[in-house]
């Protein structure tokens, strides 16, 4: 009897794993895509210059 629970336990962590590991891969993809995204919106705008909102904030500091 132990034995069919032990077995139905690691059945229960694998699945928890499998799912854990697709959700964090659907989201590392959405992620991407928002970067995509956001980098393709920068470059049409023009406004690709970082160091410009990086430096008033280093000097502040």
């Amino acid at each position: 009897m132990s034995n069919r629970r032990n077995e139905h336990e690691h059945g229960d962590r694998r699945e928890r794993r499998r799912s854990v590991s697709l959700w964090a891969s659907i989201g590392a993809v959405v992620l991407i895509i928002l970067l995509i995204v956001w980098l393709t919106m920068a470059d049409l705008w023009g406004d690709t210059d970082v160091a410009q909102f990086a430096l008033p904030l280093a000097s502040m500091l």
